[in-house]
């Protein structure tokens, strides 16, 4: 018997058979959004999106964590006394 995998977005809707939805990839670079491939879905570093308000849920909060680290590091520098 051959196992079948179950996807769930970040919102808790499970997939069903409908193909609108999305992959996102999420690093402390980068934002890329992806259309529908089932190999990809199964990768551990990509998040399963059912549309595009959940896409535009994970880019807001990956621009906020892009941003409190952009603070992190300019509050680490050391500052120049004139």
């Amino acid at each position: 018997m051959a196992a079948t995998a179950t996807f769930t977005c970040t919102c808790g809707i499970q997939k069903k058979v409908s193909n609108h939805w999305i992959l996102a990839k999420c690093s402390a670079s980068r934002f890329e959004l992806m259309p529908w491939d089932y190999h990809l879905a199964l990768q551990d570093d990509i998040v399963v999106l059912c549309g595009e308000r959940c896409a535009t849920a994970l880019l807001s909060r990956c621009l906020g964590e892009w941003k409190q680290a952009d603070a992190g590091t300019i509050l680490n520098e050391p500052y120049l006394v004139a």
